[in-house]
């Protein structure tokens, strides 16, 4: 049986908290509910991040409505007074050294701006909205920022929603493995997993929107 693949005990994703997810109860479909739903456009976020502490930083982040046109940043912590805090375990996770980011990575005031510019009054997506609005405050404050600016909603709910109010027997599970079991394991960094949940959302769409129109 296809099982959906797992991140790293230290921070659940979409895929691995979902994949056991059962629906007790089916709601009849709404065709307009749907079609609202359907036609919503999102933007994806994710970081990486120091750590999973509560002074833990943004060493990378990355967004993108379309697969096409995601941006991805590694950020610089030498730029911030305060960003001093590193766990080696996470970066066994993301495998980003502090040396990739002194050597590769922008001021993040500039990532900072560049999000204001694009995100701000937007619907922006995370599947772990929990922590990446925690760093995308953090990056924000900390670069002068007013962080209400911009404000990441929860795609877990949103695919919920629109699997809860599509007919059908298939849980947000089954697309997972469906969807998982056909492509090549990801490194875990903040543009594959935006470009991941981008391609993943637009197979749920079409799967449930081409069952019922």
């Amino acid at each position: 049986m296809c099982k959906p693949p797992r991140r790293p005990a230290q921070r659940k994703s979409l895929k691995s908290r979902i994949a056991f997810l059962q629906y007790a109860a089916k709601t009849a479909y709404c065709p307009v509910r749907c079609s609202v739903l359907q036609k919503i456009d999102m933007i994806i976020i994710d970081f990486e991040a120091s750590s999973l502490r509560k002074n833990s930083y943004p060493i990378e982040v990355a967004w993108g409505e379309h697969p096409e046109t995601i941006r991805s940043f590694l950020l610089n912590p030498d730029y911030m007074a305060g960003w001093t805090d590193w766990n080696p375990k996470s970066y066994e996770y993301h495998r980003i050294s502090p040396e990739i980011l002194r050597r590769e990575g922008i001021d993040p005031r500039l990532a900072a701006e560049k999000m204001i510019q694009e995100l701000a009054g937007r619907n922006v997506y995370s599947d772990e909205p929990r922590y990446d609005t925690r760093w995308k405050n953090r990056l924000l404050a900390d670069s002068g920022f007013d962080t209400s600016l911009i404000r990441i909603l929860d795609l877990n709910l949103y695919l919920n929603q629109i699997i809860s109010k599509a007919s059908g027997c298939k849980t947000l599970g089954d697309y997972i493995c469906d969807f998982s079991c056909s492509r090549q394991v990801r490194r875990h960094r903040a543009g594959e997993d935006v470009f991941w949940l981008l391609e993943f959302t637009a197979y749920v769409r079409k799967c449930l929107y081409g069952q019922t129109e």
